[in-house]
């Protein structure tokens, strides 16, 4: 009799298992659930979890996401089965809803590339932030959800460089300023008069080039240097084309006194160098930082008290948590892996436990007070 109930039972699981299984080929039905794949590793237990450094996950992160966050039925399903839609935020899969960084916390069993603690459950991650929360409040006097977020989550300001400042364009000078005209004349290079030689074949072999290839400059033909002449031959002024190559000497040389070389340009005449400009400036950009710290705290406030620089009244005198505990964990879990957020019962458990884990000194027999990880913040 015991053997066929046992049996009945066995068959009425496989049924609603397939049941799930079926509801889930219809709600994602491009996508095979892991159950499918393999139903045996997906129902069995993890006593054990770990850490998958490719995936940066828990390996059972789905099933306690689907049992610690607030979703519907079907969704929880398709989630514990690997068919969601969409992917969870990057401290969901680690099992650490408010992305508290490594300090050697109990249920830690490894660390992401940015620090995130990857717990072994949801609980455990819980727990500590609650005891984070605690030390925040009574040991360093962070009281309120600005003081708690800059700590919590501080500000990552990114280096930029201001740009240099521009150089002033020069003054402009008027054409009638004294001035105007050694500025002019310093500016350009210096001039010199080269004297001007004949080619001796002629210039595109024209009847005047051939003429003054053969007897160059004063009339004196080449060919017949070598004779003394009776006098000297005096010849008309050549065109104004070719002035200065076969004119008089007289009138060469009232030439020469016109054309004068400029003056040497010295350094002393030069205007003065611009002022070089300055190298840039490192300057830390905070603007996008301090915005996202305001809206962060002013969540935190949200439902506890009336702004964010106010006493959140997290704990009590002597170090007990109080109801404002439970609602500034849940806003926080909703800014760190918005937008799920974790189960009323997750943190009413954690707040429990970190009550009775003070309480414990001091009631009989309670040993000695608890040791707390030496951590400098999340």
């Amino acid at each position: 009799m015991q053997r066929d109930l046992a049996q009945f039972a066995t068959r009425k699981a496989a049924m609603l298992i397939e049941a799930l299984l079926t509801m889930l080929a219809l709600a994602a039905p491009h996508k095979a659930p892991a159950a499918m794949v393999a139903p045996l590793s997906a129902f069995a237990a993890t006593p054990n979890p770990a850490y998958q450094p490719q995936a940066r996950a828990v390996d059972n992160w789905r099933f306690e996401s689907a049992l610690a966050l607030e979703m519907a039925p079907l969704a929880a399903i398709r989630r514990a089965f690997g068919a969601e839609a969409g992917e969870p935020a990057r401290c969901v899969k680690l099992n650490n809803y408010w992305c508290i960084k490594s300090a050697g916390w109990n249920g830690e069993i490894a660390a992401d590339s940015d620090g995130h603690v990857a717990f072994a459950s949801a609980e455990e991650g819980a727990a500590v932030a609650a005891l984070l929360l605690r030390r925040y409040y009574v040991n360093y006097g962070r009281r309120t959800a600005r003081a708690i977020v800059e700590r919590w989550a501080p500000a990552q300001c990114s280096l930029v460089f201001a740009p240099a400042v521009p150089r002033r364009p020069a003054p402009a000078v008027s054409p009638d300023s004294s001035s105007a005209k050694p500025r002019t004349l310093a500016r350009m290079p210096p001039q010199r008069v080269a004297p001007m030689a004949i080619a001796r074949r002629g210039i595109q072999n024209t009847l005047r080039s051939r003429w003054l290839a053969a007897y160059g400059r004063g009339g004196v033909n080449l060919k017949t240097a070598r004779r003394p002449l009776a006098r000297p031959v005096d010849l008309m002024p050549t065109p104004s084309i070719m002035a200065g190559v076969s004119e008089l000497p007289a009138r060469r040389e009232k030439l020469a006194e016109l054309i004068q070389p400029s003056p040497q340009t010295t350094l002393a005449d030069l205007p003065p160098s611009p002022a070089p400009r300055p190298p840039p400036v490192g300057v830390s950009n905070c603007a996008g930082e301090l915005a996202r710290i305001a809206t962060y705290a002013a969540t935190i406030a949200q439902g506890v008290v009336g702004g964010a620089n106010e006493d959140l009244a997290l704990f009590t005198a002597d170090g007990a948590p109080t109801e404002n505990l439970a609602k500034v964990m849940a806003n926080m879990a909703a800014v760190e892996i918005g937008p799920a957020r974790p189960r009323d019962a997750l943190i009413r458990i954690a707040v429990v436990q970190l009550r009775q884990l003070f309480e414990a000194p001091t009631k009989p027999g309670g040993g000695a007070a608890p040791t707390l990880p030496a951590h400098a913040g999340p």
